[in-house]
């Protein structure tokens, strides 16, 4: 009988922690995003700095619009961000479309004074230069992929979309276009807070936490009402990176 009773407290551990534990969602490009009516329209503006030893390195000011259009009778999601630093070299913009429920990329074009215009075509499982762009100095980039993936320079507007809640973890494929190859990585709802406003209210947050395959630990900030991006805080070996909402 003792023996039994040991056996069934075992199985009842068990069965207990199966369903405590937390399922990895694993989200693939042209799955529908069901929170997709939730993602933030509009204009808005993040401030951004870098610090090393808590002294300010470099400032910057982003401007980002998303919003709704049509070309050619197809329905899209446009992203337009723009950045200012103070140094044109290092100031610049992009305007990118994706489709609308699964933000499957479509083409994105990006202007700086380093590097000029990058102009992409996403095809599936292939990348290309947009061959429909002016000067583009990523006319004959090519780069073959395993899988479809999703943008990484709208990754707070994707971030925005997950289902979030405690213990919440998801894994995605993001690529940066132009850049080097494209990974999953890891996202994990690690807890909430309430924020402090400058007008003094509060705002109830959930953190969101990655590490970037363990090179740059994470947390972001999204309000745990319509999930809209409130602030970051990174590290990246001895460089610190905050981007805060305008309000």
């Amino acid at each position: 009988m003792k023996k039994t009773t040991q056996i069934l407290i075992l199985i009842s551990m068990i069965f207990s922690w199966q369903l405590n534990a937390q399922v990895v969602d694993t989200i693939r490009v042209g799955d529908h995003f069901k929170m997709i009516n939730q993602l933030e329209m509009g204009t808005t503006k993040d401030i951004i700095f870098t610090e090393v030893a808590g002294v300010v390195r470099s400032i910057s000011l982003k401007t980002k619009t998303t919003k709704k259009v049509s070309i050619n009778g197809v329905d899209y999601l446009a992203f337009t961000h723009q950045w200012a630093t103070g140094n044109p070299e290092t100031s610049g913009d992009f305007y990118y479309l994706c489709e609308p429920e699964t933000l499957r990329p479509v083409q994105h074009i990006r202007n700086t004074k380093r590097n000029g215009k990058e102009a992409f075509s996403f095809q599936g499982m292939k990348i290309i230069g947009l061959d429909s762009a002016n000067e583009n100095s990523k006319q004959d980039f090519s780069l073959d992929l395993t899988e479809p993936t999703f943008n990484w320079e709208i990754d707070l507007e994707t971030y925005s979309l997950l289902p979030m809640k405690d213990g919440y973890e998801a894994v995605m494929n993001f690529y940066h276009p132009g850049g080097s190859a494209p990974n999953f990585y890891n996202l994990k709802v690690i807890g909430s807070e309430k924020l402090l406003l400058p007008d003094g209210s509060e705002m109830d947050c959930w953190i969101l936490f990655t590490d970037y395959g363990g090179t740059q630990p994470t947390k972001f900030w999204y309000t745990k009402t319509n999930q809209n991006f409130i602030k970051m805080e990174g590290k990246y070996k001895q460089l610190t990176i905050r981007k805060e909402r305008i309000f």
